[in-house]
């Protein structure tokens, strides 16, 4: 399964790579800067998830959760990020991302992957 990456800050996309190449059978396929970027990467790479930052430069990460929802209709979004809320989470179901999660509780995220990934292997098989 690849994985798209989209953070502003390197230090953070480095560590959610590790945690995604720890894991059999998942790979790092793209990384973004801004949301731009991950748009653009989303329609290069076609990966088959998105984790995505929301405060990013250029365009946050609903404006890309919205485009790449457009353009790869059924690819799961994740979003991680520091401003975790219920409004964020409302905006962000509106959008087209799958789920948020707080980048407090980063040991949600390999959980939150997993998840997806079987809800659209169970779509595929029914």
């Amino acid at each position: 399964m690849n994985i798209l990456i989209a953070d502003d800050k390197p230090h953070i996309r480095r560590v959610v790579r590790g945690l995604i190449e720890r894991h059999d059978g998942w790979d790092v396929c793209a990384e973004a800067e801004d949301g731009i970027q991950a748009v653009d990467r989303a329609k290069q790479f076609k990966p088959d998830l998105v984790i995505l930052d929301l405060a990013m430069a250029e365009m946050n990460g609903f404006e890309a959760a919205r485009q790449i929802s457009k353009e790869r209709p059924g690819v799961p979004i994740l979003m991680f990020t520091l401003y975790a809320s219920p409004q964020v989470e409302e905006e962000a179901q509106r959008v087209g991302v799958q789920r948020v999660i707080s980048k407090s509780t980063g040991y949600m995220l390999v959980p939150a992957i997993e998840e997806a990934f079987a809800q659209l292997n169970h779509e595929k098989a029914g």
